[in-house]
């Protein structure tokens, strides 16, 4: 009974916490539309978006282009998959924790902003965008949590499962990812600077709670496999 309680437990706590993470988004976007919007540093953020458009260029045009397509949706959804195949065949034993980590977290972050997109409606800024836009509310930027869930994800699983200095530069490159994004997203005029800041949390609070429900507790090289299966009878001495 005890091990049924704490498994129910283990699965109810995620759950709770998307919920929290879910509720606190909506609250964010919605105190960002009716009540911040035009105060304080958001009072500037038409100005950032009105100097971009007008300093735009065939090469800047070009490379955000590019910058976009990292986090777009069958990028994403490719990428991810990609991962998620390697990680189960590729090593000498699957890792599942891992893999269920990354698509998860991918999964979890365009769930939760689509239920934050139904009800914050924020207008895309007023200036000539240069993608068309998805019939989704501006706010948080979908492009950017995407690339914080993926390639966020893929540093997560760098740092707390490999070894050697070159896991840090492997890591901080995919951390630039979604920086990058963003900045194209708000120069391509698809984003207000506050949308990208949504968009990054949101990212980060799903990788928190993925991370702290399907990581936690399975050290570096365990499978989900070999933690549940009996143990090895001991050699004969």
């Amino acid at each position: 009974m005890t091990t049924e309680n704490g498994g129910t437990a283990r699965l109810l706590r995620p759950m709770w916490l998307v919920t929290a993470q879910t509720t606190s988004m909506v609250l964010l976007g919605l105190w960002v539309t009716h009540v911040a919007v035009g105060h304080g540093p958001l009072a500037f953020e038409d100005r950032w978006s009105e100097a971009f458009a007008a300093h735009r260029s065939p090469v800047g045009n070009a490379l955000t282009a590019g910058l976009s397509l990292l986090a777009d949706t069958r990028t994403v959804v490719g990428v991810t998959l990609v991962c998620v195949a390697a990680l189960l065949v590729l090593p000498s034993a699957p890792r599942w924790a891992e893999a269920v980590f990354l698509g998860a977290s991918v999964a979890v972050q365009s769930a939760v902003f689509l239920v934050v997109t139904f009800f914050v409606e924020r207008p895309r800024p007023d200036v000539l965008p240069l993608d068309g836009a998805p019939p989704t509310s501006s706010f948080p930027s979908g492009h950017v949590g995407a690339s914080v869930a993926l390639y966020g994800g893929l540093a997560v699983l760098v740092l707390s499962r490999t070894r050697g200095p070159w896991r840090y530069l492997t890591a901080g490159v995919l951390l630039l990812a979604p920086a990058a994004v963003g900045l194209s997203r708000v120069y391509r005029g698809m984003h207000h600077p506050s949308d990208v800041l949504g968009g990054l949390l949101n990212g980060a609070a799903t990788l928190f709670v993925l991370g702290s429900a399907v990581l936690s507790g399975v050290p570096e090289g365990t499978s989900r496999t070999s933690r549940t299966s009996p143990a090895a009878p001991a050699a004969h001495r």
